[in-house]
Formats: C-alpha cells, structure tokens, sequence
C-alpha cells in the first residue's frame, strides 16, 4: 500500500507542476462558459456547418466558417490536414442566451492549386474540452467542396440570325462557356438587357430564347450573355428579322357594266395590303381583279328623234324681231336612233314688212326695207360671216409663206458662208476683216466652242526624245484648260494620266472618237524611270484617271492583290477567279472628284472612298474578288444603317449610283457580301464596278461618324500676312492623302499632326475658333470664330472640306506664329480638339509634307507594302507570286474536310462564326465550296503575322484535330 501510495503522490507532484496558470483559467472558464460542471458528458452540435461549395474568385480567399454549443474548441480538417482557425469567439445568442462558439478559417487561392488529390474540401471538430489530439473525441461536420471560380471566353453555341413570320414562336439558341460556378445566362436585345420575369421572354433551361407571339417590336439585336463570380461574357450579336407575309384586302363592289346594251363586263378588285409584305415578306397569291360577263340585249333598230310642237311667238323686239323654240323630244332619239334634222330656234320680223332698218334712208329704193323672209335673211348672215372667215384665212397664209422663204433664205446663205470657211477659202485676217467688241478689243467673227477639250496630236517624229515645241509633243495633252486657267499644260510627263490615256509614242494610230481611252502601261524609252513589268499591256480605265489614285496589273489563274497603300485601299484576286490559261488586265482606284461622288438625300452621309475597280466585262471573273477599303462610321456607338451603293456605268461614262444593298437586310437574291469591320468594310463581288459606303440613322438613332482635321500653312515664312488653312474629311486613308496631294500643289506643310474628332448626325455645326494668338499678330475676322454648316460635313459630298484663318502682323517683326484652333460640334461640347500650331521659322526649316512623286514602278500592282491601313509587309513584285498564306494544297484539304455538314455543327459554318464573319451566312450556303469562300475572305482580312497559327487554334477549339493537323503537317515548319 506504502508503495501505490508513494507512486499516486509523485505522479500528482508531476501533474501540478506541469499545469500552468493559463490552463488552469481556462479550466474555469470553460466550466463557467457552459454553465455546467465541468466533468458534465455534454456532446456539442452544430449551429452552422460549412456550406456545400464555396468559390476564390481571383485572389480572394474563400471564408469557412462554423458555429456549434457546448464547445470549447473548434479546429478545420481540409484536404486531410488540419489547420487552425483563423479567427475564433464566443457570442451570446440574443433571443435564447446560448453560449456560441465562432469561428472561420481562410483557403488561399495557392492552397487549393497545390492540391492535386481531387476536389480540395474542409469539414470542422467541434470538442468539449481543451484535452485531446485533433479529431479524436469531436463532433465532425459535414464537408464543404472549394473551387476556383472561373468563366470561358467562347460560348458552346451562339445565336445566329433567325428569320420569323409574324405571330409564329421564335427559338434564339444560345448555350453558355463552360465555368465555376455554372454561368447564369441572361440576354440582350439592343444592347439593353431584356426583363423576363413578365414572361414575354422565355429563357430555357439550356439558356435558349423562346417567344411565343413574336411581334414587329421584336426585330433587333439579340446577344446572349453569361455571367458568374469570375466575370460576365457576351456573345456575338444576332439578328432577328420578322417578316409579314402579304394578305388580301377584301373585295370592292361589283362595277356598273361596261355598255349599256350587247356584251360588256363588271369587275371587283382586291389589293394586297391587308397586311402589306414586309421585311421580304411572300406577296400575295391569286388575283386582284376579278370580272364577271354583263349585258343586255340591243334592240334592232333604234328610235329616232322627231320634233315637238313650236312654242309660241316672243314679244316684238326694238329691232322689230320676234322668237320661237321647239324640242326634239316626240318622242327623244334612243337606242342609236338619229337627232332631229333642222332648227330648234325660228324667227322672223313681227311688223308685216314696215319696220324700218336703223341706218339705211328711204332713198334706197333696192335696200330700204327689211326682206320679209326671215329664212333668206338667215342666209344671208351665214354666206357673210363665212366669206369673211375666208379672206382673214389667206391673208394669214400669206404672212406665214413670206416668212418661211426669208428664214430659208437666211440660212442657206450662212450655209454657204460656213462651207467657205471650213474649205479653208478663209483671206488673210487684216484690219478690215477684224471686228471690235464694245471695249474696243480684237475679237474674231468665229468663236471658240468652250464645251470641246483641246487636244494636241502628236507629230510621230523618228527622234525618240520629246519635243517641247508645241504642238509637236511626243505625248497628246489633253486638258480642259477652261477648268483651270491659272495651271500652265504639262510639256512631258512619263506617268501623267491624260484624260485617262499615256498613248504609246510609237504607236502611229490614234483612238476613235467616243471609244475608250487606252492606257499604254509601259511607254518606250522613258527617261530615268524603270517598269517592274517588260511586256506590253494596256487596261481600260476611266476618264481623268490620277496616277496616284489607280494601280493596275497582269494576273492568271493563281490570283494576286492589288494596293494603294497610301489610300487603303486593296484587291484581292483569289486562285481560279480568272479562268485557267487565261490571262486578265485590271486595275484599282479610288476617285476623288466630287462630280462622281453619289449625291445624296438629307441624313445620308458618305462613310468611305469612291473606289473603281476593272473591266466591267461580263465573264471576266469565275469567282469573287475582295476590295477592301476604309470606312469612317464609328461602330461604338451603333445607331448606323449602312448601304453599299454601286454603279454599272462604262469607264467612260459618268458613274450612275444605285442603292445595291443595306447591311442586314440581305436576302437570298443579294449577290454581293459586305463584311464590317470596325475600320475597314470588305466587299465580295463578282462584278468590277464602282462602289462605295454610305449610312444614314435608325429610327431615333444618333450615328456618329470619325473626321480628320488637318492644318496647313505655306512653307515660307510670314512677312506681315500669314494664311491657317484647316481641313476637315473623313478619318480614312484616302481622305487625308488627298489633302496631302493638294497641299503638295502648294507647298503647303503640316502645322501640327492631324487628330480625330467625332462628329454626331443631329444637324448641328462644326466651329472653329483660333486662340492665343502671338503678340504682334490678330486675326483678320473681327470674332475669330467660323462656323462649317452641318450639311456640308455629314453629306461627304465635297472633298478637301476647308475653312482659312487670315492672320496679319499689326506690331514687331517677329516671323514666329503660333495659336491654338478650338475645334468643337456646337452643342455636344464632348467632341472638341485642339490644333496646337507652333511655326517659328527662324530655328528651324519644318519640311513640307511633300513626298516623293509615285512613278511607274511605285504603282503597279505587284508591290506590297506595310502600311498604317494594316495591309502585310510582305513585299512581292511578280504578280503570280505566293501573295496568299495557305497554299493550295492546304486549301483544298480544308474545304474537303469542312464543307461537309455533319450533327456536331463544326464544319463551315462553324469556321464563319468564329471567324465573325456569319453575318449573312446564306452568302456562303449557296456557293459550292462555302470554306473555300470564308478562307478567301479571310485572307484579306487577316495580314497579321499570326494569322496562320490563329487559324490553327481556331480550328482546335472547333474540334476539328483533323483540320489543325492538316496545317501542322505542311506547314509547321515556317509557323
């Protein structure tokens, strides 16, 4: 006994000595917490356990937390290991005053990413006592699952346009990306987001859009969204279209027949405007007028009229006459009987013969009295009136024959003089023959016809070199020199397009009057200037073509492009679009003259180049080219309802434009596709025509298109006046390149670097004011302040749109200018810019925005620059060169792989919606080979560098291995 006694004494010495203070507070406190003994067999329960998922939304740590009574510790188990709370506490419940127990534990983002043992969860152990391992005699939670929250970029499947009858159930699929937690998926129409809790709008389980009554007040632009913790996403717009098949109006009334006896008809029409067709809707079928045989049968022989009985006799007139009437009414003519013959009005002296006539004496034996028959006398009258009708008839013929041979002989006699001159019997002009006008100045009888052009033909001299004696140019100047009185005829110019035409020098033959005007691309023995092309050719181009403007080239069966860099302009010929063994010479341009710019209505504005493209010859293409080109709508704000205008006009005729079609409201019958970019529009044709972009407002919306504004000043210093000159065009290439080719006329120079500015419809003006102005110099306007119409800007019809500032030196002798133009829309002050001139001419010489002249060599169609358009760097001088980026080859196995519709979805028209390109999808659906069309496209949309292995992922993320590995196989190894 002495022995156990001594053991429990020293193991109860070990046990006090190793129990310190703050355990033994806590031994207390936790039997006061409870509110029990402490050595009580309470089990604790849970209040709050860890919810079933919880997310980390980028670096957020995601928060568990749990509560449990009659508890004294709480600590967290995740992923099999244990971690201590973060935080703990004890609370109070206010309505039952239990004693809580607290706590929460933070998983970072790291935490879970280094855990590869499957989903990273945490559960919690509530105990009732500080003693004990971890896990061992707790109350276990149940587990809550963490997951890093994200959301894919690429919807499984998009909305595409739908077309819908009126009142019929419209479906818009959309199926969400792939995301932690599962997107909630929400739509837009328009670009606002649609209230489905009215249940209009029905969004399925999948995330389809359903309307039941589809209505006019539908149509629009329906996107699908998504969106969860990590972020929201929007697909590509989609839009729906309902259209209102035609019905008949009701019949009108039966009309009155047609005659009133034999065989004749009645007829009722209908229209179709009941409802009308709209939004290509089916026109009505049947026919709007409806007839029905009517008649009667005429009698056989119609009744004819005879006279009524005279009236009585009317009261004795001063002239001694009297009346009476009768009617044709005994019976009336009817049925095609005749009128009654004779008159149906009598008359006749009322006084027995003794009424003297006024006027006549009783000395006229034959004469003094009246005749007594009145019938004689009416005769009489009648013979009178008639001779006198007569005399008056002669004499009239008379004056009309006298003047007919002296207008023939007049103009035989000028006849016979103009033949004279034209037989060159013209004498020596000496001072009996001049004549004088009214100033007294020499003037010959024969003028000058100011609508001809003058042209000067060539003397085919044997000398190569041109000859600057005039009219012995080698070269013919054809020019309208009333145009432009004050610009001196050019003597020589190798590359200088002449009413459109540079004929060959050697060439002994001139073209015919009203033919074509040929164009010699290669003219013999040029000085100084070499051709990257050695064979002879020739292109039909327009009339007052500018060589700065035009490019042209050679091309076969393997296609090419053609660039104006400086315009940004370009055509893409693709492989087979010329016919196989043949050749075709086209050309490019773009035209800056304001006569052949479409004149358009009030709210119509033209958004981008004129561009003329050619030969317009039928059969000239087998497949569609690519033009593509500037536009300066600015997509951001939306509100534009865009058309592609065209015209088939000759190169020598005035362009006559028409409306080809408006995009987004293509039918099955468009024969051309305009792809809109936010820069720049591509137009697929198979017509060489002209063509160009013009928009206008939705209803009730307020487009705004993107202008350049530009200031230029002459490159000599000011002496006391000193001329601003601001232009303000549209914000394309081709826009500000002519400003710039005018400019260079001048000498002009670039005061400060041209900057954009928006410009709303709503018809209000452009101002510009000029402030700060040096000391020493004012503005020659009294308010330094102009205003351009609304109208001139937004129509686009005029180029080179400018207003100048006039500045003039009232005190010093400083050559230094400099100011700043406050260019702003009235009443939208958002769009404003600045133009910060600075011009001191005694530092520094600034160059003038000149550059070198094109040349020959520098326009044709074989050379390729990088330019600010965003065309490649790729520079290829043959015209057959390997101007594509897929081969062949490759093409030819990716359009067999992917025209083929198959249930997945992933072929063609997958490639046209993540090329964004399924727009009007129908396009493609109608040619053989739809992917062969959408690579042709994106050829020309696409010159990045990584264009090649965009395309390979494109394919990847369709599914398609077989495609991507197609390209890897080929053409890896230059990727």
């Amino acid at each position: 006994m002495m022995g156990n006694s001594v053991i429990w004494k020293l193991l109860w010495s070990i046990f006090i000595a190793n129990l310190d203070f703050s355990s033994t507070a806590d031994f207390f406190s936790d039997s006061a917490l409870l509110g029990k003994s402490r050595f009580q067999d309470d089990t604790p329960k849970f209040v709050q356990e860890p919810d079933d998922s919880y997310h980390i939304v980028r670096n957020k740590p995601a928060t568990v937390e749990c509560k449990a009574i009659n508890a004294v510790r709480i600590n967290f188990r995740c992923a099999g290991q244990f971690m201590e709370p973060t935080h703990m506490e004890n609370i109070v419940d206010q309505e039952t005053s239990t004693k809580i127990l607290s706590t929460f534990v933070n998983v970072e983002r790291a935490d879970v990413e280094e855990y590869f043992g499957g989903d990273f969860w945490c559960e919690c152990f509530a105990y009732n006592t500080n003693i004990g391992l971890d896990g061992v005699g707790g109350i276990r939670s149940k587990q809550g699952t963490i997951e890093i929250a994200y959301l894919r970029k690429r919807f499984e499947r998009e909305p595409l346009m739908t077309r819908v009858q009126v009142s019929k159930t419209t479906q818009l699929d959309c199926l969400p990306p792939e995301g932690k937690p599962l997107p909630e998926v929400f739509w837009l129409k328009d670009n606002v987001e649609i209230n489905t809790k009215d249940g209009y709008y029905i969004v399925s389980n999948t995330g389809d859009l359903l309307i039941s009554q589809t209505q006019l007040r539908d149509m629009g632009n329906y996107t699908c969204g998504a969106k969860n913790l990590a972020a929201r996403r929007l697909s590509e717009s989609a839009s729906l279209i309902v259209y209102v098949d035609g019905s008949w109006s009701s019949w009108s009334s039966w009309t009155e027949c047609s005659v009133k006896c034999g065989k004749g008809e009645t007829r009722r029409m209908r229209t179709c405007t009941n409802p009308a067709p709209l939004n290509g809707g089916a026109t009505c079928v049947g026919d709007s007028v409806q007839t029905n045989p009517c008649g009667s049968i005429c009698p056989e022989k119609g009744v004819d009229g005879r006279w009524g009985a005279w009236s009585s006799w009317s009261t004795c007139s001063t002239e001694c006459q009297h009346h009476r009437k009768r009617y044709c009414n005994d019976p009336p003519a009817k049925d095609g009987g005749s009128y009654c013959i004779g008159n149906d009005l009598d008359g006749g002296n009322c006084t027995g013969g003794r009424c003297r006539v006024r006027g006549i004496g009783i000395e006229d034996a034959d004469h003094g009295l009246l005749e007594q028959n009145p019938s004689r006398e009416a005769t009489n009258t009648s013979t009178n009136n008639d001779t006198l009708i007569m005399i008056i008839g002669l004499c009239i013929a008379v004056v009309v024959f006298v003047v007919v041979i002296a207008i023939v002989v007049f103009l035989l006699k000028r006849k016979y003089q103009n033949q004279g001159y034209m037989a060159g019997n013209i004498p020596p002009i000496g001072n009996a023959e001049e004549k004088k006008n009214k100033n007294g100045q020499d003037m010959m009888s024969v003028q000058p016809d100011l609508t001809q052009q003058v042209v000067v033909f060539p003397h085919h001299s044997a000398s190569p070199s041109p000859s600057i004696e005039p009219p012995n140019n080698n070269y013919p100047t054809v020019e309208n020199i009333y145009d432009k009185p004050d610009v001196g005829l050019p003597i020589y110019a190798d590359h200088r397009l002449s009413n459109g035409s540079v004929p060959n020098r050697s060439s002994p033959e001139l073209p015919p009057p009203n033919s074509p005007l040929v164009m010699n691309l290669v003219p013999p023995n040029p000085p100084n200037l070499l051709d990257s092309r050695h064979s002879m050719s020739s292109v039909q181009l327009p009339a007052n073509a500018e060589t700065e403007a035009v490019t042209w080239g050679s091309f076969n069966h393997s296609g090419g492009r053609l660039i104006l860099p400086e315009s940004g302009v370009c055509m893409t010929i693709p492989e087979g679009a010329v016919k196989k063994g043949h050749e075709a010479e086209l050309y490019l341009g773009v035209w800056r003259d304001d006569t052949n710019r479409p004149k358009t209505s009030d709210g119509q504005t033209i958004v981008s180049p004129v561009i003329v493209c050619g030969p317009n010859v039928p059969g000239i293409l087998m497949k569609p080219i690519i033009l593509s080109f500037h536009h300066c709508a600015s997509m951001r704000q939306g509100g534009w309802m865009l058309s592609l205008f065209n015209s088939d006009t000759q190169p020598e005729e005035a362009p006559c434009w028409q409306k080809l079609v408006t995009l987004g409201q293509e039918t099955i019958n468009t024969q051309v596709y305009a792809q809109l970019d936010p820069n720049q529009c591509h137009v697929m044709t198979e017509h060489m025509q002209w063509y160009t972009l013009i928009g206008e407002a939705v209803p009730g919306g307020r487009p705004v298109k993107i202008l350049r504004l530009a200031a230029f000043a002459s490159n000599t210093p000011p002496s006391v006046e000193f001329s601003i000159r601001v232009y303000v065009v549209e914000d394309t290439h081709d826009a500000l390149e002519g400003v710039m080719q005018e400019e260079r006329k001048f000498g002009g120079r670039l005061l400060d670097k041209p900057k954009q500015i928006p410009f709303q419809d709503g018809g209000h003006n452009l101002c510009l004011t000029i402030e700060e102005l040096t000391p020493g110099w004012r503005s020659k306007l009294a308010a330094n302040y102009q205003e351009i119409p609304f109208q001139h800007i937004w129509s686009g019809n005029q180029n080179n749109l400018h207003c100048s500032f006039s500045l003039e030196l009232v005190e010093g002798s400083s050559p230094n200018v400099s100011c700043k133009i406050q260019v702003y829309q009235k009443a939208i002050l958002s769009n404003r810019q600045v133009l910060n001139i600075q011009n001191n001419f005694n530092k520094e010489k600034l160059p003038s925005c000149s550059t070198p002249s094109s040349t020959l060599k520098g326009r044709t169609s074989t050379v390729t620059t990088n330019s600010s358009s965003g065309f490649s760097s790729m520079l290829t001088l043959d015209p057959h060169g390997n101007n594509f980026r897929l081969p062949p080859h490759i093409r030819q196995k990716l359009c067999l792989l992917l025209d083929q519709p198959n249930a997945r979805g992933n072929d063609w028209r997958m490639l046209a919606q993540a090329l964004t390109v399924d727009r009007y999808v129908q396009y493609f659906a109608t040619k053989s080979s739809p992917t062969e069309h959408i690579l042709n496209l994106w050829e020309a949309r696409h010159r990045e560098e990584s264009a090649i292995t965009d395309l390979m992922n494109i394919f990847r993320v369709m599914g398609r291995m077989d495609a991507a590995a197609v390209m890897e196989k080929d053409i890896g190894a230059w990727l």
